[in-house]
């Protein structure tokens, strides 16, 4: 269709009346979520995604490109240009998400990705992926085996690559102390360091040196990641940490850090230079103390951190275990419900100062039972049970689905067979004795 000079100036009319009282109707201009694109940290061998958030997109354009020189396209719109392998569009459900998914991510894919839309002028995103990649040994630092004879001086070296860079020690295989100076010299179980030097070695010195390269965070492992105490008593939480460099510990409850004071004593103790065991001491339990223990450890290369869950351990008298609600039964007097109230203290008695240490019972420590402890049962925990000496009165304490089952003595069952059984051997004799006495009258 072709249009003459006349029908053309009435096409361009309405665009000049728009453009003189700036009344043109404008659609927004595209701009990125605050926050959009952040940057990756992942590792080696794992799937990163990218998310790229516009709003008010319209019928514009986005675009992918890696940020290197020169720039590379990766994917425009839902079209992936290179590599369908590496990378992925991930399908969006709203108009305002791209998110680029990079498989398998290597070291060359670590470094900026471009979010590209195209506008006028084009408007740009930039996101970094940082991978960190485990520490690799080179073979070629050091020969397997080193052969020097006494008196003279012998260096090991050890070179690791990695992201971040590898923390590199040296230990005996047979945990011996590495001597420096002599075979009497100054010495140490772990040396840090990439180059090992041992002056005048001597046959002491011979074993096998392992090089260890590390640029993990630090390992945070509970002793137990549930405890149980009770109340008055106290109780020891216990977190082994292996980091290198060492690192900054700190204790927390309920997410906030705890410090020493007169009924939390904080320790450590040093077992190896990379390793430590840190210990929380509580005394005087009591009900507040109960929930999460968290220890944690920060160095240069992350943070490690655990959980431990303290809670109120249930009491076991004579074999049985008593909680609150639980009936009791005496069939002498009424020390037992004494000794229990002061081992099973109610809110307004928390304390163990009344627990009973007379002869007639002892307390013990002792693992409990699958059934006991269904929902922890595979972790060792540790509860009070009382066994009472052979020669001791008991009493029993029932739990409560537990009926009372009486014994001979006072038994209601056992008298009406006692009776039952006298009437029949007797019951002969008697009828004689009577039919006697009638016939002789």
């Amino acid at each position: 269709m072709k249009f003459n000079a006349s029908e053309s100036s009435l096409l361009m009319f309405p665009t000049l009346i728009c453009q003189i009282f700036n009344v043109c109707i404008k659609s927004p201009t595209p701009h990125f979520y605050h926050g959009t694109m952040k940057n990756v940290t992942s590792v080696q061998g794992s799937d990163v995604t990218i998310s790229c958030l516009i709003e008010d997109i319209g019928k514009h354009m986005v675009a992918f490109i890696k940020d290197e020189i020169p720039p590379r396209l990766i994917a425009f719109d839902d079209r992936i240009f290179r590599q369908r392998d590496k990378y992925e569009i991930i399908p969006r459900v709203n108009n305002k998400e791209w998110i680029l998914k990079i498989k398998n991510a290597q070291a060359e894919d670590s470094g900026g990705y471009i979010c590209q839309v195209n506008t006028d002028p084009i408007i740009t995103k930039t996101s970094y992926i940082t991978l960190k990649i485990p520490p690799t040994v080179s073979r070629s630092s050091t020969p397997a085996a080193v052969e020097v004879r006494e008196g003279h001086n012998v260096t090991l070296i050890c070179e690791a690559h990695g992201n971040p860079s590898p923390t590199i020690i040296w230990r005996r295989a047979d945990k011996q102390l590495i001597r420096f100076n002599g075979a009497t010299g100054y010495g140490s179980s772990v040396f840090n360091g990439s180059t090992l030097e041992l002056i005048r070695v001597s046959r002491k010195h011979m074993s096998d040196y392992i090089c260890l390269a590390s640029n993990v965070p630090p390992i945070v492992l509970p002793q137990l990641p549930v405890v149980e105490a009770i109340i008055g008593s106290f109780v020891r939480l216990v977190c082994n940490v292996e980091a290198w460099p060492k690192g900054e510990f700190k204790w927390e409850f309920n997410g906030e850090e705890l410090y020493e004071n007169d009924r939390m004593i904080m320790e450590q103790s040093v077992q190896e230079r990379y390793r430590n065991i840190y210990i929380l001491e509580i005394r005087e339990l009591n009900y507040g103390d109960f929930g999460v223990y968290a220890c944690s450890v920060s160095n240069d290369y992350g943070k490690g951190s655990g959980e431990i869950q303290l809670i109120e351990a249930p009491i076991r008298l004579d074999n049985n275990l008593i909680t609150e609600g639980s009936a009791f039964s005496s069939e002498d007097d009424e020390d037992s419900y004494h000794n229990l109230r002061s081992i099973f203290p109610t809110k307004n008695n928390h304390n163990l100062n009344n627990l009973d240490t007379s002869t007639d019972k002892h307390y013990d420590v002792v693992k409990p039972t699958e059934t006991d402890n269904p929902v922890h049962s595979h972790v060792p925990l540790y509860k009070f049970v009382s066994y009472p000496p052979p020669t001791s009165s008991v009493s029993n304490i029932l739990r409560p689905d537990q009926k009372r089952t009486l014994g001979p003595r006072g038994s209601s069952s056992a008298s009406s067979f006692n009776i039952i059984s006298t009437i029949i051997v007797y019951c002969p004799f008697i009828l004689f004795f009577i039919i006697s006495q009638h016939f002789f009258n």
